[in-house]
């Protein structure tokens, strides 16, 4: 069995002279693939960035920040960025040097959202600069967005709503359309089955691009009308006064559940499912604010919750948060890990008699120096990757002129189930320096 990745060289084929690490004045070009390429709100995102640096000294690691549903900031994380106290100098050649990051994202909420990318290094910080979009789908069992959605299903909560003669409670639809654009004000809905509504669609300029039975939809305003958006998450189940339970949810908020009194009472007594439980509710979220005047003994905190089932929250099931579980039945390691090397490729091979998972291999490598100088090597695992990996160059002095070098490669420790998934990923990168030789 062979797993293939890809290691990135900083190697050159003519020597131009190093310098110490810093970040660019501008940014240099950056590929984003995302996969899954639809996402929707219930999809771990992985994010890969990749390019070619301006020199060997290439990001080690990224760090994202999530805006709900309009931008996500990333960080490119030069060698040397996490120092503590003072900047250590670091060398990197002046050498265009291709290179690849992947940073898995937690589900997001629904939403256009823009992406931006800075490089951070010890020194200190360059600017942020718009490197691509991303569209974020509804999906089910997803964070929720603030506002609703276009595609979102949503459940109507009270009867014959304004427009809409012969809607109960329980009917559900879908929006087609916003005013504005960005859903903050009413929505558009088709309702299942229903032939008794009409609206102005004139508020609607891109409604064209829909396919919908047009008797089926009416403006609803979600700030007057008790619209449901399915809800399903993770949190603790709290024992409120009077009778009132709510859910401190994982996503940081806290939501009323509007439910009969007989589920105080079973969570009250001993039973499978108690107060103060991690449990996962699913339900029809309402946010509509009590109107003036209404008097409510149960507070709406950040929702109400309608309808709402409480079961365990068992392991294994579409989280808001997921994390990837190990994996219940490991698969053997592989006896070789081929990895692309430039032009070249080295073959890691197991070591039979060595510790577990301990893989090595040499290669030889051309170059070509301007002065005589002094070679070493520096390993940079991609992220997440458990091992120890080290590098040897024999010879280390060469030049002027060209020179072979043998590098070999070594990684003991190796957690097989920490690679990337995919093939032609980076699993680490590969830095050659030269200083001139005493």
């Amino acid at each position: 069995m062979t797993y293939r990745g890809t290691l990135l060289l900083g190697v050159v084929a003519l020597l131009a002279a190093s310098s110490q690490a810093a970040v660019p004045a501008v940014l240099p070009e950056i590929t984003v693939q995302v996969d899954p390429g639809s996402p929707t709100s219930s999809d771990i995102l992985s994010l890969t960035l990749s390019g070619t640096w301006p020199d060997s000294c290439t990001p080690e690691g990224l760090e994202t920040h999530v805006l709900a549903g309009d931008s996500i900031w990333i960080d490119l994380l030069l060698p040397g960025w996490d120092t503590k106290g003072p900047c250590d100098p670091l060398m990197c050649l002046q050498v265009l040097t291709p290179w690849q990051q992947t940073e898995f994202i937690a589900p997001v909420p629904a939403g256009d959202y823009d992406l931006f990318a800075r490089a951070v290094a010890c020194e200190g910080s360059g600017s942020y600069a718009k490197i691509g979009t991303l569209r974020v789908e509804p999906g089910a069992g997803g964070p929720l967005p603030d506002q609703f959605a276009r595609g979102e299903r949503v459940v109507l909560l009270e009867d014959d709503p304004s427009g809409g003669p012969g809607l109960l409670a329980g009917h559900a639809g879908t929006i087609v359309c916003c005013d504005p654009s960005d859903c903050s004000g009413g929505v558009l809905i088709s309702w299942d089955l229903w032939t008794n509504g009409k609206a102005d669609l004139s508020r609607c300029p891109d409604i064209a691009s829909v396919v919908y039975p047009p008797e089926s939809v009416i403006w609803v305003d979600p700030s007057r009308t008790l619209i449901g958006r399915h809800f399903n998450q993770c949190g603790t189940i709290r024992q409120g006064l009077e009778g009132c339970v709510h859910l401190d949810a994982a996503d940081g908020k806290t939501y009323n559940l509007v439910a009969p009194g007989q589920l105080y009472a079973t969570l009250d007594k001993a039973g499978a499912i108690q107060f103060g439980d991690t449990v996962r509710v699913r339900g029809l979220l309402n946010t509509t604010p009590p109107g003036p005047g209404v008097f409510r003994i149960c507070p709406q905190f950040d929702g109400d919750v309608y309808h709402p089932i409480v079961v365990p929250c068992v392991k294994g099931e579409p989280d808001p948060d997921p994390k990837p579980d190990p994996d219940p039945d490991p698969k053997p390691d592989p006896d070789q890990i081929i990895i692309g090397l430039g032009e070249n490729a080295i073959v890691l091979t197991k070591d039979p008699g060595g510790p577990a998972a301990t893989y090595s291999g040499c290669v030889d490598l051309d170059l070509e120096l301007n002065f005589r100088g002094l070679l070493s090597v520096e390993i940079t695992p991609a992220a997440g990757v458990v091992g120890t990996w080290t590098g040897t160059l024999s010879p280390e002095v060469v030049g002027p002129g060209s020179a072979t070098t043998t590098l070999c490669v070594t990684v003991e420790g190796l957690d097989i189930s920490t690679l990337p998934p995919g093939k032609g990923v980076q699993i680490a990168v590969v830095s050659l320096f030269v200083v001139p030789a005493p």
